[in-house]
């Protein structure tokens, strides 16, 4: 009944509410997988804390794009920008931490940081200049966001078994440096009329 799982829900938003929240100080980007993060109901959740750069990339007009273009070629647009974008992150020595459709959140460790994320943006763009180049019909063109600063990093979701599992597990990045580098990725690369 839905009865009880709002009722179970509220006692989960009180849990939340009551419970201590701490942060071990890292020098690496968390993932998924760390076991000293946790959403354990009933304790204290331990996060991690580090002072780094966040870049946020992402395709500019897709809405526009997928109404002009069939859906074969935006499958192939998708499938290389964010093939190309992994590896470019893994060759900046940035972590992929976010993959939503056409927007992908890359976190750097603390140390050449600042390095590392605008030479990555750097490459992006002469990503997104091949793919524009080889994909003539479409106007293609991202948008990148950076911002540094202090990340607190939770676990979030449900323990799930089987094919679920990854689905319902994952990382929130709390902070000014995540929220600011999305926003300037929304703003990058953008004419005004």
């Amino acid at each position: 009944m839905i009865k009880s799982l709002l009722s179970e829900i509220e006692s989960d938003v009180i849990d939340i509410k009551v419970k201590k929240f701490d942060y071990i100080r890292t020098t690496s980007v968390p993932n998924r997988y760390d076991t000293t993060l946790t959403f354990e109901r009933g304790e204290n959740k331990t996060g991690k804390e580090l002072e780094t750069c966040v870049l946020f990339v992402d395709i500019r007009n897709s809405v526009a794009l997928n109404k002009k273009h069939t859906t074969q070629t935006m499958g192939r647009i998708y499938s290389i920008f964010t093939k190309s974008i992994l590896k470019a992150a893994k060759y900046h020595k940035g972590h992929v931490r976010n993959i939503i459709g056409d927007r992908v959140m890359i976190v750097f460790d603390p140390n050449n940081c600042f390095t590392n994320s605008i030479e990555c943006a750097y490459t992006i763009n002469n990503i997104s200049n091949i793919i524009n180049s080889t994909f003539t019909a479409v106007d293609f063109k991202c948008g990148i966001g950076i911002d540094y600063g202090n990340l607190k990093v939770l676990k979030i979701g449900l323990h799930r078994r089987g094919s679920e599992v990854v689905d319902n597990k994952n990382l929130v990045w709390v902070g000014y440096p995540a929220n600011i580098a999305s926003r300037l990725t929304d703003n990058a690369n953008k004419t005004t009329i």
